[in-house]
C-alpha cells in the first residue's frame, strides 16, 4: 500500500462549500464581551437552527436581524462579506465591526457578522404556524443546492450547536460546564478541564480496478438500490492511509494501494471530517460484502452507473455529500439520478447515521 504522487494535471474533488469565505476572527472571539458586541453591532445576521434545518427564502438561507437581548446559546460564526449574503436583508447596514481598526473603517459596510441560534424542530402538532407552508434547508439534502457561503454558514452552525448539545457536563468530573470564547469552548468551573469541538476524522474511498471500473457497496440499513463508496472512522492511533486500506478490506474483501487523497468535507453528524480518497485493487474478483454492514458490492462501468442511475434501477448518495463528488469526479460529470428528486427540501429533517457511515 502506498499512497500515489499526484500527477500535475490532477484536480481536488469540486464540493459545495468551495470558495467560501469565513473570517473565523479566532483571536477576536476570545474577549469576554465579543459576543455581546456582535450581537449589538447593527447589520449582525442571525442563522436559526430548528433541529437540524434552517429556513429557506427563496434559494437562500433566511437570515434574521439580531434584535432584542442576546439570547442563551448563541454562537458567533464570524464575519463574511456583506456581497456573499442574500441581498434584501431587513434591518440596518453594518457600520464597521467591533475591533476594526481605521483602517479597516475604510471598508465599512462590507463585512457582516453572522450568530447562530439553536431552536427544538419544530413540528405541525406543537406550532402549525411554524412548519406550514415553510421551506427547509437539510444541509445532506439541500446543500449542494446554497450558494458556497450558505453551505458553510449552515455546516459550521450545526457542528458546534451539536457539539453544544452533547457537551453539557464535564467529561472528567460530572459537572455542569459554563460557555467561553463566544461559543466555542465549554470550561469546567470545578476541574477547571477546558472542552473545545471535537473534530473526528473519517476516511471515504472510491475503489477502482485497473480497468477504471468503481466499486460502491449497498448497506443493510439502506433501501436495496443505494450504493455508495466506502467509509469509516480512523481509530486511534492509525494512520489515514491504514484506516482506508482497513475499511475497504472489512467490508469489500479488496486489498488497495495507490491511494490518492481529493479533498475533504466538514459533514457535522455529528462532527465529522470526511477524507475523499481513490484507491486501486488489482483482484477485483476478490470484491466480496462483510455480510454484517454491507449486503451487496458491485462493479460499475461508467456507462452502466449512468444508465442504471437515470433509470432508477440505483439510487446514489445525495448531490451535497463527497462520496457523490467522489462517484462524479470518476464519471467525468454530473449523473443524473432519479434518486435525486428524494427526499424534498420541504421534507422533514433526516436522522443523524450510526458512527462510520456518515457522507455517503
Amino acid at each position: 500500500m502506498h499512497m500515489r504522487r499526484r500527477d500535475p494535471g490532477d484536480s481536488l474533488l469540486t464540493l459545495p462549500q468551495d470558495g467560501a469565505r469565513i473570517d473565523r476572527l479566532d483571536a477576536e472571539r476570545k474577549r469576554p464581551e465579543w459576543l455581546s458586541e456582535v450581537w449589538a453591532t447593527p447589520g449582525t445576521r442571525v442563522l436559526n437552527l430548528y433541529g437540524r434545518r434552517a429556513k429557506l427564502s427563496g434559494n437562500r438561507l433566511s437570515y434574521e436581524p439580531a434584535l432584542g437581548e442576546l439570547p442563551a446559546g448563541a454562537v458567533t460564526l464570524g464575519a463574511v462579506d456583506a456581497t456573499d449574503l442574500p441581498a434584501d436583508l431587513p434591518g440596518d447596514l453594518p457600520g464597521g465591526l467591533p475591533g476594526d481598526s481605521p483602517q479597516g473603517q475604510a471598508a465599512a459596510g462590507t463585512r457582516v457578522h453572522v450568530v447562530t441560534v439553536a431552536h427544538p424542530q419544530p413540528t405541525e402538532e406543537a406550532d402549525p404556524a411554524q412548519t406550514t407552508g415553510t421551506t427547509w434547508a437539510d444541509l445532506a439534502f439541500a446543500g449542494s443546492q446554497l450558494t458556497p457561503v450558505d453551505a458553510a454558514l449552515l455546516t459550521q452552525a450545526l457542528a458546534i450547536t451539536t457539539w453544544h448539545a452533547r457537551s453539557a457536563f464535564c467529561a472528567a468530573c460530572g459537572t455542569a460546564t459554563e460557555v467561553e470564547v463566544s461559543g466555542w469552548m465549554r470550561r469546567c468551573p470545578n476541574c477547571g478541564s477546558q472542552t473545545f469541538p471535537r473534530t473526528d476524522p473519517a476516511v471515504i474511498t472510491a475503489v477502482l480496478d485497473t480497468e477504471d471500473r468503481l466499486l460502491l457497496g449497498s448497506a443493510h440499513r439502506w433501501d436495496t438500490r443505494r450504493f455508495s463508496t466506502f467509509a469509516g472512522f480512523v481509530e486511534a492511533g492509525e494512520s489515514v492511509e491504514a484506516a482506508l486500506a482497513r475499511e475497504i478490506e472489512e467490508e469489500a474483501g479488496v486489498v488497495v494501494s495507490d491511494i490518492q487523497y481529493m479533498g475533504s468535507q466538514s459533514w457535522p453528524f455529528p462532527r465529522s471530517l470526511m477524507l475523499g480518497h481513490f484507491a486501486v485493487t488489482s483482484d477485483p474478483s476478490a470484491a466480496r460484502p462483510d455480510g454484517e454492514e454491507i449486503r451487496e458490492v458491485r462493479w460499475f462501468t461508467r456507462e452502466q452507473l449512468a444508465a442504471e442511475a437515470a433509470a432508477g434501477v440505483v439510487s446514489l448518495p445525495t448531490r451535497s455529500s463527497i462520496s457523490r463528488a467522489l462517484i462524479e469526479h470518476w464519471h467525468g460529470g454530473p449523473l443524473e439520478a432519479a434518486s435525486d428528486a428524494q427526499p424534498s427540501r420541504t421534507g422533514a429533517a433526516g436522522r443523524p447515521a450510526p458512527r462510520g457511515q456518515q457522507a455517503r
